[in-house]
């Protein structure tokens, strides 16, 4: 894995936790689903920021 791989990873990390605590400000009814449900919607949606932020940082050609 090369330096440049691992900082876009890190990037796209930090982004998609970002993104995750926007979802959780502007959607406050997953907070009153069961435990399970909740970190399953967390995880989904914590996912999708991080594969759409690599997605893009690929085709930008960082």
């Amino acid at each position: 894995m090369s330096q440049e791989s691992l900082i876009a990873g890190l990037v796209a990390a930090l982004i998609a936790s970002a993104g995750l605590w926007w979802f959780r400000l502007i959607l406050p009814v997953v907070k009153k689903q069961p435990k399970e449900t909740r970190f399953g919607v967390y995880a989904i949606v914590w996912l999708a920021y991080f594969i759409l932020t690599m997605i893009v940082i690929d085709r930008s050609g960082a």
